[in-house]
């Protein structure tokens, strides 16, 4: 248990507002924000000509995640995934259960969840992923029970035909019963059939190298997807969060659906707004590296999503961390490399929890594209109000968790594989120099990371239970 803490002379930095203050924390919870000449306490943190900001909250990453039938998984489990989301001044997670071959989505949840307990450095909870009926027949009863013991998302796949699609009656399904019990649906945004169609397609033609997977998701794939699931939710009167938007035509239909003040959230994610196919195409094998659904697309597509994060049609900034090597570590089931020169079996995923906010700081704030309140938001409030964790998460004031960052911006960092937490040989952002990055981070009052210095051990951090969405009809 932490004791009483005095983050003195820095710059407080709110999704709405900047102000010099002292930030005074007692236990695990903030106490004070404001003028702390007088405040005792039995530890002081210098944060002249740095900022305080709200630890980070990443509301999409999968961490020891099982894919492809549970015949593989990400490499980085629940700690060392927790540890690299630490450094990089991430102080809250929220993953994903799906279903088991042998048990039921709860009992999936609450066998998860204990992993996650015992190994987890930061703070977690849990999306539950909707299985198609044929699974469970019975998942919506689960799923209700989840709901009133803090599960309150979520998600549908609209991809994937076989294995997780769900059809439509279950989205209208699913999402009425989201309505009534508080719960924010969830869609990964790409219809299944079209992608499964262009795959095949590409297949017979002998298209197959690794970046011809860029081909097989199709604008039009995730667009007519995302206009489908907002069709849904308007009919039944749910409010929609899409993940990982990376298509300019998605992010139209989410603008065009929020301009008539449907209650519609999207994310995005830095691999999208910095990575492109350019980088990638013609690659061979190395091409792996960035193999991803929906795609990283071609470069002329990020000034799209870059304009959207503006105008407020995209409301936060998420990772889909989702990470494997390009090699082959003894120890863990097949990576990135299990089937060169044939696209459609490379394990779908990159990282990216260590990076988040130092690769939007510096292509954001840096670069002129928002302001840190704006960043603030995208990366810690927007998520934390819309997944049932705020006050206690995303925001520095006085009564919630002492969840912060002292945010040096003068770090001149580089970002590489080398240095990283993440369990990955490769970084999508190799090289890139970035000019601000965590110099501490505090989780509940607890120092976690002190320079380059880790202070957290595996299973210090908490399960959390959500509360609904906090929604109110606020679009900004």
């Amino acid at each position: 248990m932490a004791g009483r803490t005095v983050i003195r002379g820095g710059t407080v930095v709110t999704a709405s507002d900047r102000y010099e203050a002292d930030v005074l924390i007692e236990g695990e919870r903030i106490a004070a924000v404001g003028d702390g000449r007088d405040w005792a306490a039995d530890r002081v943190v210098d944060a002249r000509g740095r900022y305080v900001l709200p630890g980070g909250v990443d509301t999409h990453t999968h961490l020891e995640y099982p894919i492809d039938g549970f015949t593989t998984r990400t490499s980085d489990d629940f700690h060392t995934g927790t540890v690299a989301a630490a450094f990089g001044g991430t102080t809250t997670i929220v993953d994903f259960v799906k279903k088991e071959p042998a048990h039921s989505i709860r009992d999936s949840y609450l066998r998860r969840a204990e992993a996650a307990a015992a190994r987890c450095v930061v703070d977690h909870a849990f999306h539950a992923i909707v299985p198609p009926p044929e699974q469970q027949p019975d998942a919506f009863d689960d799923l209700v029970r989840l709901a009133a013991e803090g599960v309150t998302s979520w998600k549908f796949f609209m991809a994937y035909p076989g294995t997780q699609m769900v059809d439509d009656a279950t989205l209208i399904e699913g999402m009425r019963l989201a309505r009534e019990h508080g719960v924010l649906p969830m869609v990964h945004a790409e219809n299944g059939h079209i992608v499964a169609d262009a795959t095949r397609r590409l297949v017979d033609s002998g298209a197959v190298a690794e970046h011809h997977h860029h081909d097989a998701h199709s604008h039009i794939s995730e667009g007519e997807a995302v206009h489908r699931a907002v069709a849904i939710a308007e009919t039944v009167g749910a409010p929609l969060f899409v993940v990982h938007v990376s298509s300019r035509m998605a992010a139209a239909e989410i603008a065009a659906a929020r301009a008539r003040g449907l209650q519609v959230w999207a994310e995005t994610c830095p691999q999208y707004l910095v990575t492109a196919f350019e980088d990638y195409a013609g690659k061979g094998a190395d091409a792996a590296a960035y193999v991803c659904s929906p795609p990283i697309r071609e470069r002329s597509n990020q000034e799209h999503l870059w304009r959207a994060l503006a105008t407020g049609a995209l409301s936060t900034i998420g990772t889909d961390h989702a990470s494997f090597c390009l090699g082959q570590p003894a120890d863990l089931p097949p990576q990135k490399g299990r089937s060169k020169g044939f696209f459609p079996k490379v394990p779908n995923g990159v990282p990216g929890i260590e990076d988040r906010l130092m690769v939007m700081y510096e292509a954001g704030v840096a670069g002129g594209r928002f302001g840190l309140s704006r960043f603030v938001d995208l990366v810690a409030t927007r998520p934390a109000k819309l997944f049932g964790l705020y006050p206690r998460k995303g925001v520095v004031a006085a009564g919630s968790d002492a969840d912060l960052v002292v945010w040096d911006p003068e770090a001149d960092h580089v970002i590489s594989a080398a240095t990283s937490h993440m369990r990955t040989d490769y970084n999508l952002y190799e090289g890139m120099r970035v000019s601000g990055r965590p110099a501490q981070v505090f989780s509940r009052g607890d120092l976690i990371v002190d320079g380059g210095t880790l202070r957290a051990a595996a299973g210090r951090g908490r399960h959390l239970a959500r509360t609904a969405p906090i929604l109110n009809g606020d679009l900004t």
